[in-house]
This record gives structure tokens, sequence and C-alpha cells, in this order.
């Protein structure tokens, strides 16, 4: 029995299918993301989410279009810090 030592990580992790597109908007404290599914969903994180390169995207100001019509959203929490990654099916 280990008394002493570092205690690992919780890493938790979410997968989401996207089909239709998605938009990123900059909000205050971080960005949302938003799509439908066929109910509107929301999510809010505190960074910017990694995108992939063979991700079609438009840029307008503030606001993220992602143009690609299947795509992959996946949500990585470790203890305080949230990571999204976005790459194709």
């Amino acid at each position: 029995m280990k008394l002493f030592g570092k205690k690992k990580p919780k890493v938790e992790e979410a997968t989401y299918e996207i089909f239709g597109g998605f938009t990123i908007n900059k909000i205050p404290g971080g960005y949302e993301i938003v799509w439908r599914s066929p109910n509107l969903t929301t999510i809010e994180v505190f960074s910017l989410p990694i995108i992939d390169d063979d991700v079609q995207v438009e840029r307008e100001g503030d606001t993220i279009h992602v143009a690609s019509k299947e795509c992959k959203l996946k949500l990585v929490r470790e203890e305080e810090t949230t990571k999204v990654f976005i790459s194709k099916i």
C-alpha cells in the first residue's frame, strides 16, 4: 500500500460526432461551441479548440464557422483544465 507520492490526475474524455457544421464564438472568459444534433447544443470552454489542418474553417472576426460536414469533437478534462480537439471523421 502506497502512502506517499503524487496522485494521478483524473482524466475524463467525451466525444461528439457533429454532422452539418458548427460555430465557435469568442465570449468573455472563453469560447462557446454551438451545433444542432437535432437539438441546439452548447459547450463553453476556456481555451481555443485545437483544429486539425484538414478541417475546413471560415473566420469572421471572433467567430469561427466549421464548414466540414462530418467532424469529431473531443473534450479532455484533466483536473481543472479542459482541452478541445476537432478533427474530421
